[in-house]
């Protein structure tokens, strides 16, 4: 099981975030937020395989390479397109779909879902191709509580900041993984063999007896002895929001002991006065929350074009090392510090 990722866009311009899981038996392509031209810096073939598109809201720096992504993905045939984002989401996405003359697709393939959510519940709704995107088809609503998808091998939670209007940020978490702890086992002198399936295994009943070398053992017992359970890696994206107090504690709870926090820092600590006007995040506020969260590192994205010089770039991140010394910028940009 492994999680990669890719930041998009330059400093001070459109950013996103572009991820891989590899489950170790499927692989998923996950992005989130769509600016414009971003998606240029993904191969085609990755763009027409992308399950899941999450948006932590629909500002136009956010949404504006959408049509691109549509493009190549309206008549997807296999399997849907998912899209999920803050409430009205999939309002926004039904012009967009409505955008365009649809008189040659009867009978064409292409299915796709929008959820909005909000502080309590998921709705669903579904356009088909072969219907020219005219109907919104109600597909249910659910209780929301953080979880907006579990798939095989990792999950993706969410929770609702503040930006003046909702915003959506996300934590794409592994599940742990259970692995023998082959030091104890060689100790313990049970033999090897394929009874040891059973102990990662936990559609098998802990109450199951397994017998070995003449000695019967409870299955619970083997697995509290032999299993080591090793927490899977933890990529979070947060941006767009104001760092008061609802947003901070809903965000700590997201990105408790995350691996990778991967945060707006629009402004200098300096211009706290100017983030706050605009509901965004200082380099001392991201770092000061990656801290709390007792992140493992930060990467600080979606900064302020006002810090347009080269220059600039080594001082914001001065700034938030300050507080959270494991602060970087993405690799991608290629910054020198």
């Amino acid at each position: 099981m492994s999680i990669q990722f890719q930041i998009l866009g330059r400093p001070g311009r459109d950013n996103a975030m572009f991820v891989w899981v590899n489950s170790g038996t499927s692989f998923y392509r996950l992005l989130f937020d769509c600016g414009e031209g971003l998606l240029r810096e993904v191969k085609q073939a990755d763009i027409k395989a992308i399950d899941h598109l999450f948006f932590s809201h629909t500002h136009i720096d956010h949404i504006a390479g959408f049509d691109y992504f549509f493009r190549r993905n309206y008549d997807r045939e296999g399997r849907p397109v998912y899209v999920w984002g803050p409430k009205k989401t999939a309002e926004i996405i039904h012009h967009r779909l409505l955008g365009f003359i649809w008189n040659l697709v009867d009978g064409a393939p292409g299915k796709w879902y929008v959820t909005d959510i909000d502080e309590t519940s998921m709705t669903s709704f579904s356009f088909r191709t072969s219907e020219g995107f005219e109907k919104k088809h109600f597909e249910g609503k659910t209780d929301f509580d953080g979880p907006v998808l579990e798939a095989p091998g990792f999950k993706v939670k969410a929770a609702i900041l503040n930006h003046i209007i909702p915003t959506v940020a996300y934590l794409v978490s592994e599940n742990d993984s259970l692995n023998i702890n082959k030091s104890v086992l060689l100790d313990s002198g049970l033999p090897q063999g394929a009874w040891l399936e059973k102990l990662k295994d936990f559609s098998v009943s802990e109450d199951e007896i397994i017998s070995l070398e003449g000695t019967d053992y409870r299955l619970k017992d083997l697995r509290k002895e032999l299993l080591i359970r090793t927490p899977g890696e933890k990529i979070a994206y947060l941006t767009d929001f104001i760092f008061d107090e609802t947003s901070k504690e809903r965000a700590l709870r997201l990105i408790e002991n995350c691996d990778t926090v991967i945060c707006e820092s629009q402004y200098s600590h300096l211009d706290e006065d100017l983030a706050k006007r605009n509901f965004h995040m200082t380099t001392y506020q991201t770092a000061s929350l990656a801290k709390e969260a007792n992140a493992r590192r930060l990467i600080l994205f979606h900064i302020s074009e006002r810090y347009g010089k080269e220059e600039d770039y080594p001082g914001l991140l001065k700034e938030a090392r300050k507080i959270f010394p494991e602060t970087y910028f993405p690799e991608e940009w290629e910054i020198t510090e």
